[in-house]
């Protein structure tokens, strides 16, 4: 769905949109998604929090379980941090881990093949199944929640500059030059 939102404003819509898409091929409805087509929608650890939010997975798993389709791949991006506010660890594992009618799958958002690994599972099993899945995929967050956020008022350096080191660009130019893809001035070239 196009739109985004820290109090989960798009969840719902995504739920509606993956419900729809069975509803249109069914009904003969020219929709140009293909047949095996799903909706993804994206949202932080915070998000999931919300009431809204909790009524979107409630609405997914219930029609997943009334054997209804349900193509929808819900994706949270966790780097243990809501604005300013940390999210207990293990938070998310834990609670979606055995969301009923949910599947879930999990990946290190900041190693590209970790992260693509675990995409292609849930994707796949979103396409083939028509339920809905949740990719957990961890992440650091890098600079602050807004331009006018002070990060080193609630984190330490030491913790933002280990975050930095986990730059997902960072680690994947280093997949590029250890697999001899690219030289480190290919590399620079394509960054400038």
């Amino acid at each position: 769905p196009p739109q985004t939102s820290t109090i989960a404003s798009h969840l719902p819509k995504a739920v509606g949109c993956a419900f729809a898409l069975h509803r249109a091929h069914k009904i003969g409805f020219a929709a140009d998604v293909p047949a095996d087509g799903l909706v993804a929608c994206t949202f932080g650890d915070a998000t999931v929090n919300h009431s809204v939010a909790q009524g979107a997975f409630n609405a997914a798993s219930w029609t997943a379980f009334q054997k209804l389709p349900m193509p929808l791949l819900f994706v949270c991006e966790d780097n243990h941090i809501g604005i300013s506010v940390r999210t207990p660890d293990n938070w998310i594992s834990d609670r979606f881990r055995g969301y009923p009618q949910l599947g879930y799958f999990r990946g290190d958002g900041t190693d590209l093949v970790s992260a693509w690994n675990a995409a292609r599972a849930a994707v796949a099993y979103v396409r083939e199944r028509r339920r809905p899945a949740f990719l957990h995929l961890e992440v650091v967050r890098l600079l602050g929640h807004a331009g006018s956020d002070v990060e080193t008022e609630y984190r330490p350096r030491q913790e933002i500059e280990a975050n930095e080191r986990l730059d997902p660009l960072l680690r994947s130019v280093a997949l590029v030059l250890d697999a001899g893809i690219a030289t480190v001035d290919e590399v620079r070239s394509l960054y400038e």
